[in-house]
């Protein structure tokens, strides 16, 4: 199993000499860290902690800040500064956005404060809108932009699908202005490396998300009945994917013999329906897997890593995707991976609708399978990304 707290420290300086100092800036409130982007941050701080670095925080505020947040903050960071958002952020016709319109440059004045007191060696931004942020760095600091997706001509993927265009979306040029920035650029998935490396950008560097394993693979025995789950966020890819697999299971006129548990903010935009359970916004997410067997991702779109297809593999649960949801996974995946949700809803009914307990074991074992390569790419990128490091700072 990978454990990030157990990597070994690179020596980045001479023994004695204070550690270096790694400069976080982000608008998501990471603790919790409840959303896939703010656990992506969250891995990060705790691969340059592993390495070595001491992390500070410039906390961008768009998701509140309060007394909670303030102590689980500064529990987690050496230094944290809090800068009220003021981004503009205007969306041009056909739904464009400008980094310069998305770009807070209240930002700049709070950076140049942070580095004048702590001298820091790397400055580590997430997503490319906050690349104009390492024009207040001089060349000694190493300048690293975690893109979580990409965002050139990302409206495109939401019209395809029939919907209208959310949040970000930039020109290729801006996008590639912003990369140019950095003096590596972080992708979350092989496919997206790829794509930006055909671009022309040669700063590149390949890091999936994955977290620390926490349960083993083992099916369940007892005698509660074999459960199915979907856990995931109230956004438009999520509402309409599960709205879609749901409409598909309920339209073959039999019920599905298993329960299917609904977790998350999703759940307050998919309809009750026979053997569907909705749990809500759970705390824990033990308690969720721990009440399921096999997970569901029933994609049909989207953009970046589908966290939700690899948080079951930290659960010891096996997971059912369709294509969408495997992307950028699907080089190391071993259970099945369906096309839509037609084929996703075929094998669920074919294979589970007289039990389906032998089938568990197996789906079990390829899921232990698919967690091997996945922690075994990891590694070697978190290698590949701490050579680099030591190498620049």
């Amino acid at each position: 199993m990978m454990d990030l707290s157990n990597t070994s420290p690179v020596p980045f300086l001479p023994s004695g000499l204070a550690a270096p100092r790694v400069l976080v800036v982000s608008f998501n409130r990471l603790v919790p860290a409840d959303q896939g982007n703010a656990r992506r941050i969250m891995q990060m701080v705790r691969l340059y902690k592993a390495q070595g670095f001491e992390v500070d925080l410039l906390y961008h505020n768009e998701e509140g800040f309060d007394p909670a947040l303030s102590h689980a903050l500064t529990s987690e960071f050496g230094r944290v500064n809090v800068v009220r958002s003021r981004a503009p952020k205007h969306i041009q016709p056909g739904h464009v956005c400008r980094i310069a319109d998305w770009y807070d440059r209240g930002l700049e004045a709070a950076a140049r404060d942070m580095h004048r007191l702590r001298g820091y060696s790397v400055v580590h931004v997430n997503y490319v809108w906050y690349a104009p942020l390492f024009d207040q760095f001089g060349p000694d600091v190493v300048k690293v932009l975690d893109t979580h997706d990409i965002f050139g001509e990302r409206r495109a993927k939401y019209t395809a699908a029939g919907m209208k265009p959310q949040w970000f979306s930039t020109t290729y040029a801006d996008e590639d202005s912003a990369l140019r920035r950095a003096d590596a650029a972080l992708a979350i998935q092989k496919e997206e490396a790829a794509e930006l490396a055909g671009r022309g950008h040669r700063n590149i560097l390949y890091l999936p998300y994955v977290e620390p394993a926490l349960r083993p693979f083992a099916p369940r025995g007892g005698d509660r009945p074999l459960t199915f789950g979907y856990l995931g966020s109230a956004n438009d890819w999520n509402i309409l994917s599960m709205t879609e697999f749901l409409s598909k299971v309920q339209a073959r006129g039999v019920p599905f013999p298993h329960p299917i548990v609904v977790a998350g903010g999703v759940c307050r935009h998919v309809r009750e329906g026979a053997g569907v359970i909705k749990l809500g916004f759970v705390q824990e997410l033990h308690t969720f897997y721990d009440a399921i067997d096999i997970a569901l991702n029933p994609m049909v779109g989207g953009t970046g890593l589908k966290i939700k297809t690899v948080e079951p593999l930290c659960y010891g649960r096996p997971v059912l995707t369709t294509l969408p949801g495997a992307q950028g996974l699907t080089h190391l995946w071993q259970l099945p991976m369906f096309e839509d949700n037609n084929a996703l809803t075929d094998y669920l009914f074919e294979n589970f609708a007289r039990g389906g307990r032998d089938l568990l074991a197996h789906l079990t074992a390829q899921a232990a399978t698919t967690r091997r390569a996945l922690d075994a790419e990891y590694d070697g990128q978190v290698e590949r990304l701490a050579r680099w490091l030591a190498s620049r700072v």
